[in-house]
């Protein structure tokens, strides 16, 4: 319970720091443009400083995240969890110094510093889950932990605002960075593991330790393989999302919350069944009919816009679009697609955490962070290029996407089905 609220407030505050440092960068930029607009086109815009932004904040997801699932191995995984919302605590607090609002180049090392501390959150948060339940807990507290992410993830952004509207730029620092130090106080309440006191090698030759046991490793080599794709998957449908508002159902780009609010809710039906009905139930049927069906709704999202712009005309519904009533059916599909999203994820990071010996637990999580973080970037980038440029747009996106997705899993089902014996495995 106490890992489970500190996540809460942890995610939720990672989620309003971005927001902050945005308008942090953003209310700099405004205010230099209304004092020298003779000079606007010598500064940096505001798309720019986000972009930047973004980048401060992915590169240590990227680099730092295997040495941190080392680290988390050495070391107390409770010390671990309080001193990274300490740290984050610190450095958001900063941000309120007005010489961070005068050179963008200092948010950004603060940004990046914030970051760094995020990595050992999140190795250290799932190793820490197996540890405090029981095995054939794992399902639930999975589908918990999961639908916080998951919520966090579609909606923490939206706290941000408030927060800025309530205590002002320069009192918002602090609210956020008190989220932090209540995570914290949480997190010492939670039962430490034992990291074993002997002579250490090398932490480049744990690394390669951890990463030679998740090759040798069939079952944990699947499992985070499964788990990337998924992420991948629902990063880019945050992407795809506003396309789809725009071009299928007419509506403001900004308005692609229905559909992210429609998925989330999706997410936390199917955590709920999972993690209360998934131990009785095959894991592969599970997660490969999770693929499945996630390729399915796609498709069917996808169809969408070809339904609108050469069916709707033949049988005289030339102008109608999926919005109004007809919004419930891309909505409807949305929730089917965030149930799906469910069935892959809980049992397959059940089973992972299952599967890894104590020891190794950060390194196999911190490697999986990596792959995450990593394999997310260009699917979302060619995501955004192909809904823009292709023909047909996002409908089109959306179909090569679900196809393979759905043969995949339709297949593995199939398998599955026919032979009792692989049911039981991932």
């Amino acid at each position: 319970m106490f890992l489970w609220i500190a996540q809460i407030f942890s995610q939720f505050a990672d989620r309003a720091v971005f927001v902050l440092f945005v308008a942090v960068l953003t209310a700099q930029e405004t205010a230099k443009q209304a004092q020298q607009a003779h000079q606007a086109h010598q500064a940096i815009g505001a798309a720019e400083l986000t972009s930047w932004l973004y980048v401060a904040f992915t590169i240590p997801a990227v680099v730092l995240s295997p040495f941190a699932g080392v680290c988390v191995d050495r070391w107390s995984n409770r010390a671990v969890l309080v001193v990274s919302n300490l740290i984050r605590a610190f450095f958001v607090a900063l941000v309120a110094l007005s010489w961070v609002k005068q050179y963008p180049k200092v948010a950004f090392t603060l940004a990046f510093l914030i970051s760094i501390g995020a990595q050992f959150f999140g190795p250290a948060e799932t190793a820490s889950i197996p540890r405090l339940v029981k095995k054939e807990d794992l399902y639930c507290a999975n589908a918990l932990f999961f639908t916080t992410m998951m919520i966090a993830l579609g909606f923490g952004f939206a706290i941000g605002e408030p927060i800025i509207a309530h205590t002002g730029i320069g009192g918002a620092p602090y609210a956020v960075a008190g989220l932090f130090l209540i995570a914290a106080f949480l997190l010492m309440g939670i039962s430490d593991n034992k990291p074993q006191k002997q002579d250490r090698e090398p932490w480049w030759e744990e690394l390669r330790v951890g990463i030679a046991y998740i090759v040798d490793s069939p079952p944990v080599f699947r499992a985070i393989l499964k788990i990337t794709i998924l992420f991948s998957t629902i990063i880019t449908l945050n992407i795809i999302a506003v396309a789809l508002v725009e071009q299928v159902m007419h509506l403001q780009p900004f308005q692609f919350g229905y559909v992210i609010a429609a998925a989330g809710l999706g997410m936390m039906i199917g955590n709920f069944w999972v993690g209360h009905q998934g131990p009785n139930a095959s894991p592969r049927l599970m997660v490969y009919g999770g693929f499945a069906g996630l390729g399915l709704c796609m498709c069917l999202l996808g169809s969408l816009g070809f339904i609108q712009d050469h069916l709707f005309p033949l049988v005289g519904m030339q102008g109608v679009y999926f919005n109004g009533l007809l919004m419930l059916v891309p909505l409807i599909f949305a929730t089917l697609l965030g149930i799906s999203c469910a069935f892959v994820a809980v049992p397959t990071q059940a089973s992972l955490q299952a599967a890894v010996p104590e020891d190794l637990r950060g390194k196999v999580f911190g490697a999986q962070n990596t792959a995450m973080s990593a394999a997310s970037t260009i699917p979302v980038i060619l995501t955004g290029v192909s809904a823009d440029n292709l023909p047909g747009g996002v409908s089109t996106t959306l179909l090569l996407l679900g196809v393979p997705t759905f043969l995949t899993g339709a297949i593995q089902v199939i398998r599955a089905i026919r032979d009792p014996s692989l049911r039981s495995k991932l």
